[in-house]
């Protein structure tokens, strides 16, 4: 995916890596091969994706201008 930020602030870290790691989030993000649009929210999208080291995850990410931040994310 091409995305030219990743946000983090005090509102989303905490819950962003509470089953994968800050790292895990971020690799994933940057490695993303499929995106799907959320749901119930229309500025989110679903991350299918791989960590650097080879573990599948889903990470949820809100769409902010031409920048992602992480919602929350766990291995597939």
């Amino acid at each position: 995916m091409i995305f030219d930020r990743i946000e983090w602030d005090e509102h989303n870290f905490d819950h962003a890596t509470r089953r994968l790691t800050a790292a895990e989030v971020e690799q994933a993000i940057w490695n993303a091969d499929r995106m799907f649009p959320h749901r119930e929210h229309h500025d989110r999208a679903l991350l299918r994706s791989v960590t650097d080291g080879g573990k599948a995850v889903v990470v949820i990410v809100q769409i902010v201008g031409d920048g992602v931040r992480p919602i929350t994310g766990w291995e597939a």
